[in-house]
């Protein structure tokens, strides 16, 4: 859905308001039909729960799924409590598969288990096997709606089945099976009506494209499409199977999540935490995090603590304390930066691993260097004390080392241990900036100052 307000965002907020407070619906379908999906989540996400699920019932029913998807997981929840038994159905039958998956998955334990339960009874979509793959494998976010058809089918067998097809039924290529269903090529739909009618769909298809393995992890998916330049690709079961296809829509929503997921997790905070989230939510969601800081922070204070007595007799040294600590923690969130984005786009392997520590370390220990001069020379112009500036050159220097070395190794470890490195990376090395950074400037200027 690529609509545009023909307003600006705030007129057309402030209207979507104005019509469900005069309970107009009339007016309320035909505003929000002028907006794409990601606005009018934006609209929708602040609202209180029943105009939430008015606005929803107001869109139609197949596009319903689709604001689901770009909703907070807040609304979520509180959409998917507030609507009826019956809405929640219609939903899900009108909304593509992969939609509609995503909505069941969204569902609590009882409210899915009825759902599973309807499907066994009456699954003209094809969803209950969709729903036993996981959620950020190639089958979690696949569609079935695609054209499929026989090799043995004639070119106008196959343009007759086509014409009658349902809308949402039609992908953009045609894909031919054999009859065991295992994918063996693809016809363009222009070359299909090029095609002689007589002609059997064998002789017209092209080879097949690569395709994806259903459990290929959704990164690796990006990053297949990336490489073949696709706008959509077939995904295929353990035998060849064709069960489904993902287009590039799917991917650009796979890379926003993904992107998302770092950054969040990067800054210490919940992937699914939204500006509109009840502030109780975001402080429960919050606090934990904050906590483990409070621990490492705790362990830094404890480590200066050992330097007590000659701080006492050095006091300027607490002046240039968070000087050094910060500028280690800076240097490390440069290379975490680096890493991070290379291990995302798979661009770190087995091949370039060491080479590419050695860089970031040696860049971090010549970008201390640079910035050790330079804070000891300022050092030495405010103090007079030459012993005093080398002592900060040399702990700004070594301590940017670690901000390279560490930055670099702790990301990797992590990927090793297959425990995202976004996740927790940040918190450990900026611990290991902060307590070496103390030690060694602490230690440096106890041997030489006192």
């Amino acid at each position: 859905m690529v609509l545009r307000p023909v307003f600006s965002f705030k007129e057309f907020g402030t209207r979507v308001s104005d019509v469900l407070l005069r309970r107009n619906d009339a007016a309320l379908r035909e505003l929000i039909a002028k907006a794409g999906d990601e606005e009018l989540a934006s609209v929708i996400d602040p609202m209180a729960g029943d105009e939430k699920v008015r606005t929803l019932r107001a869109l139609p029913a197949e596009r319903r799924a689709k604001i689901m998807g770009e909703l907070s997981e807040y609304s979520q929840e509180t959409v998917l409590r507030l609507l009826k038994k019956e809405d929640l159905a219609a939903m899900i039958g009108a909304a593509e598969s992969d939609d509609a998956v995503d909505v069941i998955q969204l569902l609590d334990d009882a409210a899915r288990a009825r759902i599973v339960g309807e499907l066994r009874r009456h699954d003209p979509n094809g969803l209950l096997p969709l729903l036993a793959y996981g959620e950020e494998t190639a089958g979690g976010i696949m569609k079935t709606e695609l054209a499929r058809f026989r090799a043995t089918m004639t070119v106008d067998e196959a343009r007759r089945q086509l014409a009658n097809a349902p809308a949402k039924r039609v992908s953009q290529q045609i894909y031919v099976v054999d009859e065991q269903d295992a994918l063996v090529g693809t016809i363009a739909p222009l070359k299909l009506l090029q095609a002689p009618t007589a002609a059997a769909l064998a002789e017209a298809m092209q080879p097949a494209p690569a395709s994806l393995p259903s459990t290929m992890d959704q990164e690796e998916v990006a990053r297949q499409f990336d490489e073949q330049n696709a706008i959509e690709l077939p995904v295929v079961g353990p035998k060849g199977k064709l069960i489904g296809i993902i287009t590039a829509d799917d991917v650009f929503e796979v890379m926003e999540k993904e992107y998302s997921e770092d950054i969040s997790r990067l800054a210490g905070v919940d992937e699914d935490d939204h500006v509109s989230d009840p502030v109780l939510r975001t402080v429960s969601r919050r606090l934990p995090w904050l906590i483990v800081n409070l621990g490492t922070a705790i362990l830094a204070a404890s480590v200066v603590g050992l330097f007590q007595g000659t701080i006492q007799k050095v006091v300027i040294l607490a002046a240039y304390m968070p000087i050094i600590a910060g500028m280690g923690g800076n240097a490390a969130t440069q290379t975490l930066g680096v890493v991070i984005r290379a291990l995302a786009l798979g661009e770190l392997h087995e091949l370039n691993t060491l080479r590419t520590v050695a860089a970031q370390t040696i860049a971090g220990s010549l970008n201390g260097l640079a910035n050790g001069v330079i804070m000891g020379g300022i050092a030495y112009a405010w103090a007079h004390d030459a012993k005093l500036a080398v002592v900060i050159m040399v702990a700004m220097t070594v301590n940017m080392f670690i901000a390279g070395l560490g930055g670099a190794i702790i990301p990797v470890v992590m990927k090793r241990l297959r425990i995202d490195p976004a996740l927790a990376s940040a918190v450990f090395v900026t611990t290991l900036t902060d307590c070496c950074g103390f030690f060694v400037f602490l230690g440096l200027a106890t041997v030489f100052l006192t």
